[in-house]
């Protein structure tokens, strides 16, 4: 007798368990929807937007502590300024985040403890900017140029912009693009086939500001 309410006890357990674990993915999932969906409405021409809030348990160390470990988003193309980044991806550590707002399924972040971007600018968008003849092939760690005096061509961020220039011509002064995705001033190097920007902030990002106000 004593063996089978052990065994009831033990089921109930289980129940229990399982059901605040399953509660526990389903409050997680609905904040990582939440926040993808406000992103993607509100940053212009941004699409294959995903945010992961990587926290377990989440429920529990967000009522504990009000924090979760990481917000990760992540979209694949955003365009601004007629220049389109690729491979966009901003992580954010030791996220405070608005416990009202988690318990209702929205992600809003009050402080971070740092994060970082970054975005590639593959050279697609560089070459077409490019006077005829003119072609950079861009590698690890070195941007190539082909043309007439490509062999001291110089390919670099300064000053917020790209420049490409040969001996003393400019042949491209080109804006870093103007998006909330990018929320620092990036330093650049190069990768196979994109020049990749990447740069860290310690605030919350104006975005993650926009959507805690609405």
């Amino acid at each position: 007798m004593r063996f089978l309410k052990l065994q009831v006890v033990l089921l109930l357990v289980a129940v229990i368990a399982v059901g605040a674990v399953a509660f526990d993915i389903v409050m997680k999932n609905r904040a990582e929807t939440e926040l993808a969906t406000q992103i993607t409405q509100r940053v212009a021409e941004t699409n294959g937007v995903q945010a992961r809030i990587h926290s377990f348990p989440f429920v529990g160390r967000l009522l504990l502590s009000g924090k979760v470990a990481e917000v990760d988003v992540t979209a694949q193309h955003s365009a601004a300024g007629g220049v389109s980044l690729s491979d966009i991806r901003v992580r954010a550590e030791e996220v405070e985040l608005d416990t009202d707002a988690a318990m209702d399924g929205r992600a809003v972040v009050k402080s971070i403890g740092r994060g970082t971007v970054r975005a590639d600018l593959r050279q697609d968008q560089i070459n077409s900017r490019l006077p005829k003849g003119v072609q950079v092939r861009l590698q690890p760690g070195a941007a190539v140029v082909s043309g007439p005096g490509g062999a001291e061509a110089k390919l670099a961020v300064t000053d917020g912009k790209i420049q490409l220039r040969i001996a003393n011509r400019t042949l491209l002064d080109l804006a870093l693009p103007d998006t909330k995705l990018l929320p620092c001033r990036p330093t650049a190097e190069f990768v196979s086939g994109a020049m990749r920007l990447s740069c860290s902030f310690t605030d919350v990002p104006p975005l993650l500001l926009d959507l805690a106000r609405r």
